[in-house]
């Protein structure tokens, strides 16, 4: 884990107390140094997973740096250090404007079709002088081992220096691990932030981020898609997080 961050835990798993500051230092500090990062956002969601998923264990018992993402992972590790959760639609805003001075090359992999251009596009006018060096919305599913090695060899060729990644929780966290032996640099999951920035899904007002309640947003915005997640993930979350603490 991360050195300079001192570690919690939750389901079971290592949490970095970072803060949003600190969080986009390190993922920047790494790219410039052209060097491999395991990055992933822990929310509830994903960390009520864990213990019925041996492979989503291992991808982040074996990171570089978990982020409290959501406000009970966050309050959790009040004591620790963080201040608020690290949200992955402002991870990429803050991450890009800061390595604009640095001349830091972005790679965005996922969301639908014209998603990731289109988000691309969006930083880029959010962050002037921002490099984006490529983009690819590839299927949702897992993906094989010939197609990690052949989406590696392009962002490799592309110049990036950071690979963000929008596949969806646990494709997305299995992907990071399996990218890290191929390349060199930060990668860094954001799930919906790939939708947000975009403006393909709307992002709950800023008056909720951080509160606990920007699920209930997102629920009443998607209920089809993510009734389930909160029915069922939100009790897993907590039943997980007594039973390992």
């Amino acid at each position: 884990m991360h050195a300079t961050h001192r570690i919690y835990r939750v389901c079971g798993v290592e949490i970095a107390a970072a803060t949003p500051a600190s969080a986009a230092q390190a993922v920047v500090d790494a790219a410039k140094r052209n060097q491999s990062l395991q990055v992933h956002l822990c929310n509830a969601y994903t960390l009520s997973l864990v213990d019925r998923d041996a492979r989503l264990r291992a991808a982040l018992a074996h990171a570089d740096l978990n982020l409290p993402d959501g406000a009970p992972v966050a309050w959790i590790g009040r004591k620790e250090g963080t201040n608020g959760p690290v949200r992955g639609p402002s991870l990429v805003a803050d991450v890009c404007a800061a390595g604009v001075p640095h001349g830091l090359g972005h790679f965005f992999l996922g969301g639908a079709p014209g998603v990731a251009e289109e988000m691309g596009r969006r930083l880029a006018n959010y962050s002037p002088g921002l490099r984006v060096v490529g983009n690819v919305s590839p299927p949702f599913r897992p993906l094989s081992p010939p197609e990690i090695h052949d989406l590696a060899r392009t962002v490799a060729d592309s110049g990036a220096n950071v690979l963000w990644i929008g596949l969806g929780t646990p494709v997305q966290d299995y992907a990071v691990a399996e990218f890290a032996g191929l390349l060199s640099m930060p990668i860094v999951p954001v799930g919906a932030a790939f939708d947000f920035w975009s403006g393909n899904v709307t992002e709950a007002p800023v008056w909720l981020h951080g509160s606990g309640l920007e699920w209930t947003y997102r629920l009443a915005r998607e209920p089809r898609r993510l009734w389930r997640r909160y029915l069922f993930g939100n009790p897993r979350f907590l039943l997980s997080h007594l039973r390992h603490k």
